[in-house]
């Protein structure tokens, strides 16, 4: 009987602090995103394998949707929401990244078969997660089209791989169609696309329009080096590639932290490398820096700043790589968990946090390499700080940026912070970041205290009666014997 008691007691103490996450997704702002290479991923069905060489870098690996199938409880473990993938057009004998596409209307059976994406979808769906797919407006020089001479002006070459030509109206068409025949295929939940520059604003807001009637809740983002007019165009995610990848150079090292102004009020998606930039590993290691310390503080700024996290397969485990083909090497899920660990942290804070998902955010300070930035949204504030420095640093905000009679409660590394002489002194060790709810300042929490003392009390208590009534019953015993 004394155990159910005490285990009921620790019980409703455990209950009455565990953080409650929101799980309803009200905009894409609550996404956290992983953008997986999907042939690089996992190999789910060898059936399929076609010439795989290891030894080669332009080769097909075997990874495959039913491998990213098997996958979604690692990537729904860490907290993400939504997984891009790369495209799984049929594509030509390099293509193992998805963009030499010879046939928008058919899947390479390199990486599945329609049955298995549907499946893949499906199952990502029951996790309550969306499915992105990459729809590139690259073609492969061997793609039939290129033959067709009413088409000549639809194509521009690079290399090889030939661009569309998305100012032509024709081709506009031909994505549109691509695009709403594969919702209807297969019951994606958005579109991904890379180099938007030249898009025209009103083939966007198009597509958007034609693609959220064609699905509810669909995600259309675009990612390009431009944001002057990204108000006037539709997409529902903006990824500045520019501005990611100076970021992502500032934090590859300690100091200087990267400006507010990368982190807009608008949807924008940020992220540290992705299919067309080198490893934020390789940058950190060009830099003479640890690639585990500096991944973490940067999956903090990403995670805890403003803009939507968008997080390459790999960077979990600090997988390396440069340019090129060379940031596509092949996942390896037995290496240090340490990152994981940290990264899904993260993600439960931000799922918690309204506030740093779709507040308002203002930069309170930016003093070697200590970053203090406080979210606002109705009925909820946050302070996220960031000690991006090799020495411990104390960051002082004056109360009338926090308000009288408040307290700041860590989310990361635990603890309470209150004002003194009208300044909130907050340190951090070297190369660290909390999170601080604010909160009423309710001073002693005399509830909690009395509990502790009534848990611990009364199982002390039922210690020494179970000692007590052990040795009586050996005297029994004893008595017996």
């Amino acid at each position: 009987m004394g155990r159910k008691v005490i285990s009921l007691l620790l019980g409703l103490l455990f209950v009455s602090f565990i953080p409650v996450q929101a799980d309803a997704r009200e905009s894409i702002k609550d996404e956290i995103m992983y953008y997986v290479m999907v042939n690089r991923f996992q190999n789910g069905d060898e059936s399929n394998d076609v010439k795989i060489d290891y030894n080669n870098p332009f080769s097909f690996y075997g990874g495959d949707i039913k491998g990213l199938e098997n996958r979604i409880p690692y990537i729904k473990d860490m907290g993400f929401t939504t997984i891009i993938i790369t495209p799984i057009f049929k594509n030509d004998e390099r293509g193992y990244h998805g963009y030499n596409v010879i046939d928008h209307y058919q899947m390479d059976e390199r990486f599945g078969t329609f049955p298995q994406l549907k499946e893949f979808i499906k199952q990502a769906h029951k996790e309550d997660m969306k499915v992105v797919m990459e729809l590139p407006v690259t073609v492969s020089e061997k793609h039939p089209m290129l033959e067709d001479l009413s088409k000549e002006q639809w194509f521009t070459e690079q290399g090889e791989r030939v661009e569309l030509q998305v100012k032509q109206p024709d081709v506009q068409k031909y994505i549109e169609e691509v695009g709403e025949w594969w919702i209807e295929q297969t019951n994606l939940d958005g579109y991904y696309f890379a180099g938007v520059d030249d898009f025209p604003a009103a083939f966007v807001n198009r597509l958007s329009q034609q693609f959220h009637n064609k699905k509810a809740g669909f995600y259309l983002i675009g990612e390009g080096t431009k944001d002057s007019d990204i108000e006037s165009l539709s997409w529902d995610l903006f990824v500045n590639q520019k501005q990611s990848n100076a970021q992502t150079q500032q934090l590859s090292k300690g100091g200087a932290l990267p400006q507010l102004s990368y982190h807009s009020n608008e949807a924008s998606g940020t992220f540290l490398d992705n299919p067309r930039t080198e490893r934020f590993t390789r940058t950190v290691l060009d830099a003479k820096e640890h690639p585990v310390v500096r991944t973490k503080q940067a999956l903090a700024y990403l995670y805890l700043s403003s803009s939507v996290p968008i997080v390459y397969y790999g960077t979990e485990i600090a997988l390396d790589g440069g340019k090129g083909s060379d940031a596509h090497r092949l996942m390896n899920f037995q290496s240090n968990p340490e990152i994981i660990e940290y990264l899904t942290k993260l993600a439960g804070v931000r799922a918690e946090l309204l506030s740093v998902r779709q507040g308002d955010v203002t930069q309170l300070s930016d003093d070697k390499g200590m970053g203090v930035y406080l979210h606002k949204s109705k009925g909820e504030k946050t302070l996220f700080v960031i000690n991006n420095d090799s020495r411990v640093q104390v960051a002082q905000i004056e109360e009338k940026e926090i308000g009288e009679d408040q307290e700041l409660r860590g989310l990361i590394e635990g603890g309470i912070i209150r004002s003194q002489g009208g300044q909130y002194h907050i340190q951090l060790d070297s190369d660290s970041s909390n999170i601080y709810r604010i909160a009423e300042d309710k001073g002693v929490n005399i509830w909690y205290i009395s509990m502790m003392v009534f848990v611990y009390g009364g199982f002390l208590i039922f210690l020494i009666a179970a000692s007590k009534k052990r040795k009586k019953d050996k005297l029994i015993n004893a008595e017996k014997q």
